[in-house]
């Protein structure tokens, strides 16, 4: 049902050690692609919420699902997309997510210009069904 996508997650930890983006290399984040979902959504992330971290004794983590849609964007619409659900992600690092405040707005923007589709060169080339 999901296909892990490991390439990305490289090129996330790649571009925040790029960009100095501390708090994202101090999270797992994980990139999957969901091809049965049936959202009108192009993507969403999860947190893992942290009474799970603390009985489990884990860390923050993070996943970054895909869906179907995310197929038919160009490769700066799928950046933009990624930009997006990583702008979730606080500062803390904490395992919660970021509602669209002025926090994520500021982050989504900063991340926007940052990144491009050289950062991401699996974005270019994946084919998705």
């Amino acid at each position: 049902m999901y296909a892990r996508l490991a390439s990305i997650e490289e090129e996330i930890r790649e571009v925040a050690t790029k960009y100095g983006l501390g708090h994202l290399l101090g999270v797992d984040v994980a990139v999957v692609y969901n091809p049965r979902s049936k959202s009108r959504a192009v993507a969403r992330i999860w947190g893992l919420n942290k009474i799970f971290q603390v009985v489990y004794g884990w860390g923050p983590v993070y996943v970054i699902e895909l869906l179907t849609p995310f197929a038919r964007l160009s490769c700066e619409q799928r950046v933009k997309t990624l930009a997006h659900e990583l702008a979730h992600i606080p500062a803390t690092g904490s395992g919660s997510l970021r509602p669209h405040n002025k926090a994520f707005w500021r982050d989504y923007r900063r991340y926007s210009r940052l990144f491009s589709c050289g950062d991401f060169p699996s974005l270019q080339k994946l084919q998705l069904k």
